[in-house]
């Protein structure tokens, strides 16, 4: 029997002056597309609050959910709202840091 491999998950909720898009699984070129969609769609549902992507429970990213986060990052500012990585750690983290984005994705939305 072959075990499935762990999907991504997310949960979107809106409070206390931001939108958090908790995620829950790995990251890669099989849901980076979704991903896109779900962070632009909780910024575009919630006009005006920043976006806080919680990575806590992210056991992995490849390129392509590097490549995902940082087109919805561009996606969200360019319409003038703000997107930023919260809880990042471990193997993510790590992988953020070496690609060298992790400072863009989870600093000021501004910059």
């Amino acid at each position: 029997m072959t075990a499935t491999p762990p999907q991504l998950s997310h949960l979107v909720a809106a409070s206390d002056g931001e939108v958090r898009v908790t995620l829950s699984g790995e990251v890669d070129l099989s849901v980076a597309d979704e991903l896109h969609g779900w962070l632009t769609g909780a910024a575009g549902d919630h006009p005006g609050l920043p976006v806080a992507v919680d990575m806590a429970a992210v056991t992995f990213i490849d390129s392509s959910g590097i490549r995902a986060l940082v087109r919805a990052r561009a996606d969200v500012t360019a319409t003038g709202g703000g997107l930023r990585l919260v809880n990042t750690a471990g193997m993510a983290l790590r992988v953020l840091q070496v690609a060298g984005v992790y400072a863009h994705l989870s600093g000021d939305p501004a910059e």
